[in-house]
Formats: C-alpha cells, sequence, structure tokens
C-alpha cells in the first residue's frame, strides 16, 4: 500500500466510523420508539445498553439521550449517516438543542454545515457563542451551574498510592495547566529524561506544592509550624546499617526516597521503647542552614545535571556524601539538583560515578552518592 492509498484508506475509515455512530445512535432511537426495550426486557433504554451492548452507565445514558434528540435535528442526521459529522459533533449539537429547542430549529441548517468542517472543540466555542445570544441568561447560569461542579477528590489506597480525581471550572483548569505546563517545558528537559509526558506534569504537581510550602511566609501553621510532610525511617535504615522500608505517612517508601527528602530538610531525632512509644525528641535542626543555601545557590546558578537549565528556585541541595554516613554540610559537599535529578542520583548504580553527568562544580562530585 502506497502512502496516498494509505492517507486516503485512514480518512476514509474514519468517516466510516463517524457514520457507524450516528447510524447506531439512529437505530437505538428507533428501538425506544417502538418500546422494545421496556417491552421485551422490562428495561430503560439505558439498561438495554448497557446489558446488550456493554456499555458503562455513563455512555449508555448519554447515548439514550442523544438517540432521543436526532429527531429534531435531521439536517445533522443526514450529515452524519453518511460519515461527515463526528458523533462527538453530534452529541455537542443534541445537548445545545435540549437547552434551547425553540432557537435551534431555525439555526439547525447552519449547525450541520459548520459541524462537517469544525473540531468538537471549536463547534462547543461556536455552541456557546450562539447561546449567550439567543439566551444569554440562561448561558450566565450554565456557566455558574459548572463552576458549582468544581470538587477535588484526594485518596490513598491500601498501597499508600494516592488518587486524584477532581472537576475544574475553566479558570482552576487553565491555572494548573499553566503552572504544569511550565513546569514541563520541553526547554528545561535534557535527553536522558525518559519520564512520560503524564509522569512529568505527576511531578511538576509535586513541585508546584512543594515550592508553595517552602517559599509562603503566610500561610496558617499547624501546631506553631508550617505545613510539612513527615517521614519516618529508622537510623540503621537512613545510614544503611541494614536492609527495610521507610514510612511516609502510612505507605511504605523506599530508604533512598528518604536520603533524597532528608538531603535538604528539618531533622528531629526521636528516641522510641520498646513498644514504638516515644520516651525522648530531640530539637528541631535544618540539615542545610539558610545562609549556606544562598551561597549554594550563588555558585551552581541551577541544576549541575549536565544539559538541564532548570533554575535554582527548582531545585534541592543535595549531600554528595550524606550526612547520615558521615557526609560534612559544607559547600564542597553540596550541590544543587532539581527534583527529577536529585531523584535519579540517588537511584545510580553503586559503580556509577556521578561526575560523568554532572557540570563542573567546586564540590567533590567524584564521590558518589550512598549506595545503600
Amino acid at each position: 500500500m502506497s502512502d496516498d492509498v494509505l492517507e486516503k484508506a485512514t480518512i476514509e475509515l474514519r468517516a466510516s466510523i463517524n457514520a457507524a455512530h450516528a447510524k447506531f445512535a439512529v437505530q437505538v432511537a428507533e428501538l425506544e420508539r417502538r418500546d422494545i426495550p421496556a417491552a421485551y426486557h422490562g428495561l430503560t433504554m439505558a439498561a438495554w445498553l448497557r446489558h446488550h451492548c456493554r456499555m458503562d452507565s455513563t455512555e449508555a445514558s448519554g447515548t439514550a439521550k442523544t438517540a432521543r434528540t436526532l429527531k429534531h435535528m435531521p439536517t445533522v442526521v443526514t450529515e452524519a449517516v453518511n460519515g461527515r459529522v463526528p458523533y462527538r459533533s453530534v452529541q455537542l449539537l443534541a445537548q445545545a438543542r435540549d437547552r434551547n429547542p425553540d432557537a435551534f430549529v431555525s439555526h439547525e441548517p447552519v449547525f450541520a454545515d459548520v459541524s462537517t468542517y469544525l473540531t468538537s472543540r471549536d463547534l462547543r466555542k461556536g455552541i456557546s457563542h450562539w447561546e449567550q445570544q439567543v439566551h444569554y441568561q440562561q448561558a450566565l447560569k450554565d456557566v455558574h451551574d459548572v463552576d458549582r461542579l468544581r470538587s477535588l477528590h484526594l485518596a490513598q489506597t491500601y498501597q499508600g498510592i494516592g488518587e486524584i480525581r477532581g472537576t475544574l471550572n475553566p479558570e482552576l483548569f487553565h491555572t494548573i495547566t499553566t503552572a504544569v505546563d511550565a513546569h514541563t517545558d520541553p526547554t528545561f528537559l535534557d535527553a536522558s529524561d525518559r519520564r512520560t509526558p503524564t509522569q512529568r506534569r505527576a511531578d511538576a504537581l509535586g513541585d508546584i506544592c512543594r515550592y508553595f510550602l517552602d517559599h509562603n511566609d503566610t500561610i496558617r501553621t499547624s501546631g506553631g509550624e508550617k505545613p510539612h510532610i513527615t517521614v519516618t525511617i529508622d537510623h540503621d535504615l537512613l545510614t544503611g546499617g541494614r536492609e527495610g522500608l521507610a514510612e511516609l505517612g502510612d505507605a511504605p517508601v523506599d530508604p533512598e526516597t528518604i536520603r533524597r527528602l532528608s538531603c535538604d530538610a528539618s531533622i528531629v531525632r526521636m528516641v522510641l521503647d520498646q513498644d514504638s512509644m516515644p520516651i525522648d525528641v530531640g530539637r528541631r535542626t535544618r540539615t542545610i542552614p539558610p545562609a549556606l543555601r544562598r551561597a549554594l545557590d550563588y555558585r551552581d546558578q541551577g541544576c549541575v545535571w549536565k544539559g538541564c537549565t532548570a533554575p535554582v528556585s527548582w531545585c534541592d541541595a543535595h549531600h554528595v556524601i550524606h550526612w547520615a554516613q558521615g557526609g560534612e554540610t559544607t559547600l564542597d559537599n553540596l550541590i544543587l539538583l532539581c527534583r527529577t535529578h536529585h531523584t535519579r542520583i540517588h537511584k545510580l548504580h553503586p559503580h556509577d560515578n556521578p561526575r560523568n553527568y554532572l557540570r563542573d562544580t567546586r564540590a567533590k562530585h567524584e564521590t558518589r552518592p550512598p549506595d545503600t
């Protein structure tokens, strides 16, 4: 198959899929008109679709609702069954018709025409502008209804994996996507970054939240302290004296993750008895004093991983020789690394020399990070 033939065949296949979707909706409308689901099976149309077509609840109810509206959009249906209108556009037009049935009648031929060449995104914008003209108060109410739908759910699985699910109004969505996109700008990524786009976005969201906690002096405190994450690790695990997992909240984590976090953190020594009850708690100490961090920022000017241009504000201070293994908290034993490369350097193979990956500073790169 030549390139031209393949290209043409792919376009024709897409049109066939569009047509099949539309024809399916037309047949669903006819099934319901004849009352077949209820008369023969005692089911609603949506329930029939779930049972016989293995649709999930959302898809089934949406298909049934769209099908009921098709009889009011004959011109759109004609274009759709010929494959010229994507099914998503059919759904958008059906929803627009249901919201403004009287006004839609005279505009249906125009919508049928523009939907043959507009993307569903552009069609949605066009529908929004049209609704503002024909019924501004209703359009305003719809905007307010969308705003009230905003929500965010945070949950943790039994494995300790965090799940985030939410619905955002346009303002919140664009604020978050702008921040995440800026933090995943390819300009700041080097060729060795093997993270997937979804992994980069997840890391970016965490970095943005960490930056807020680290740099905002106006947020409320809890117990006299700013909000913070608390990790727990046995001293022998931290120093590599024995194998085992640390704890972050209720979730088990790799000890190397805790070593990375503790490179630049506040540390509290806590002595526990045999029943894991605290019997002595030391003072909170900062592993890297603010003055030393300022000197490090001035020297390194950003992430020192070769090819990375992440600025100082995105970086952690990294102990070349970890302080838990006797490394000094001095300028000669510290370098700046962005969160991605800080994670990576803690995962280097024992025989890998970090110097191969870092641009030159006065820090002693040749000493690799702890391997246990």
